[in-house]
């Protein structure tokens, strides 16, 4: 069999190489060591990383890449790799960082670029910029004037600084179907369904050949993750050995618990309901780093859940755990942690209990599309992602029952007027935090408040995102309202930023 290795340098993006290759039917593996598999391999895809290309212990990597080519073995290089490639061919590199949405002009077109317009619209991510390619012939330039795309004459090796993986490179999956048909693999085109339902049908057996017998605990928050995850093992094993838990942290939104409550009930889930709100919010009054208050509500979620675990015997605990969860947390070889999330890095190391994480291989758009399949209520497939240490991720600075009280209140007025003006289904997440401080004057009198910004989102998986501005008209009634009906609020917010460089929820 015939496939494509992935080399993982630890960038973001890494995993939807992968999801890529698969939606074209070319079969991959995706490693973080150049072992004999890459070496075995049809071709390879060197990833993004966080480290630089101009560190001194990047050597060894550059030395099996140089094995690699030695071999014949065709190589698309993807923004670190494209670097290193530039470096081995005798290319210079500068610190000239790019981030976000970028255009690039092909002056010179090889295989890879085949029906690629000029200028593209592409996404970066990097703070190393190739200003010379060496020997290797260059095929187009950013209009920040970095080299974005190379070939090495008489090779099949290719490199491009930004990421055709991410969706926000438009005709992205051309460069890998290009790539793929330059070596010979045969491209079918295969739908999200298809794919989804393959992987659903995967896991339900792989599930029911995992299960041992016993109960099985699952942590669910009426959220899209939890609800299919749990849904999924339901399926496998039978309802009757899943005990969903709803543990109320407290850091819900305004009548979230009931609304979710009400539609896991439409999913067939019901949950045993667990009030520990005023524990929670008593272990974060105070606390500043956002790092430490996710260890802390892991740390709770993971005694309350072991308190059932315990009194019902349970074997094992169900978490809605997805990649961008495990890639954030930085649990790859590579990759570098940019917030532990609670239900991964998180999670203490006294709490040994068998875990089934049916979504740990897919992204949130596709969770979506198995929500579809599956039959899971529009209630729940239209809810914006919301994290799970909830609005305590949304607090900047210190986290005080003040602060979170004023959020919930802004939060609801925001996503009511996204909703009353027909946006809310449209985007992808709002995200409503709060931070210190502006001064204000409220009947003519001084008022020391709070800032409240708004982050509106669009994306298809999590790992980038375009912001969204709405309509003037729109962005006057957010503001009024707020800082109308909402005391010690002086300020609101728009944040007109991509991921990257900066990331979707604050903290």
């Amino acid at each position: 069999m015939d496939y494509i290795a992935i080399v993982d340098l630890g960038s973001q993006y890494t995993h939807l190489i992968q999801k890529r290759l698969t939606y074209i039917n070319v079969n991959s593996i995706l490693t973080s060591e150049f072992n004999q598999d890459v070496y075995n391999a049809k071709a390879v895809i060197v990833s993004g990383s966080p480290m630089s290309a101009l560190r001194d212990d990047i050597k060894e990597i550059q030395e099996n890449i140089g094995n690699l080519i030695n071999m014949g073995k065709p190589i698309l290089g993807i923004c670190f790799g494209h670097q290193l490639l530039s470096l081995m061919f005798g290319g210079k590199i500068i610190d000239n960082p790019e981030y976000g949405r970028t255009r690039i002009f092909i002056n010179k077109r090889n295989e890879l670029l085949y029906n690629i317009d000029s200028p593209a619209e592409v996404w970066m991510s990097h703070g190393d910029c190739v200003v010379e390619a060496g020997d290797a012939e260059i095929n187009a330039i950013s209009e920040k004037g970095c080299i974005s795309a190379i070939k090495v004459p008489n090779m099949n090796v290719y490199g491009v600084q930004f990421h055709p993986e991410v969706t926000h490179t438009r005709n992205g999956e051309l460069i890998f179907k290009n790539f793929a048909q330059s070596i010979g693999f045969d491209i079918k085109e295969i739908s999200a369904n298809e794919r989804v339902s393959n992987y659903y049908a995967y896991e339900l057996n792989n599930i029911k050949s995992l299960y041992k017998g016993g109960r099985v605990v699952s942590a669910v928050s009426g959220g899209i993750d939890s609800t299919v995850a749990t849904y999924i093992v339901m399926k496998a094993i039978g309802s009757n050995n899943v005990i969903p838990v709803l543990i109320d942290h407290g850091l819900f939104r305004i009548n979230e618990v009931e609304e979710s409550k009400i539609n896991l009930e439409k999913a067939g889930i019901n949950p045993i309901y667990i009030d520990a709100s005023e524990e929670f919010l008593n272990k974060l009054e105070g606390i500043t780093s956002c790092e430490e208050r996710r260890k802390i509500i892991g740390e709770l979620f993971a005694k309350k859940l072991n308190e059932v675990i315990t009194k019902e015997n349970a074997s094992y605990l169900i978490q809605g755990t997805i990649y961008p969860d495990v890639i954030e947390s930085g649990k790859t070889k590579y990759s570098q942690k940019i917030k532990s999330h609670h239900n991964v890095g998180g999670i203490p190391k006294w709490f040994n209990i068998d875990i089934i994480e049916p979504l740990r291989g897919l992204y949130k758009d596709e969770i979506r599309e198995l929500a579809k399949i599956i039959g899971i209520p529009k209630e729940i497939l239209n809810r914006h992602p919301f994290p799970g240490p909830g609005l305590a991720v949304r607090i900047i600075g210190k986290f005080t029952n003040e602060k979170l009280n004023l959020l919930k209140k802004a939060d609801k007025i925001v996503n009511d007027v996204l909703k009353a003006k027909g946006i809310y289904n449209n985007l992808w997440q709002s995200v409503v935090t709060i931070s210190e401080s502006w001064v204000g004057v409220k009947g003519d009198e001084r008022e020391e408040g709070y800032i409240i910004n708004v982050r509106l989102v669009n994306s298809d998986d999590g790992m980038t995102a375009d912001y969204y501005l709405p309509p003037n008209n729109v962005i006057d009634e957010i503001s009024n309202r707020i800082t109308n009906e909402v005391k010690k609020i002086t300020a609101v917010s728009f944040i007109t930023s991509t991921k990257p460089p900066t990331t979707i929820e604050p903290c």
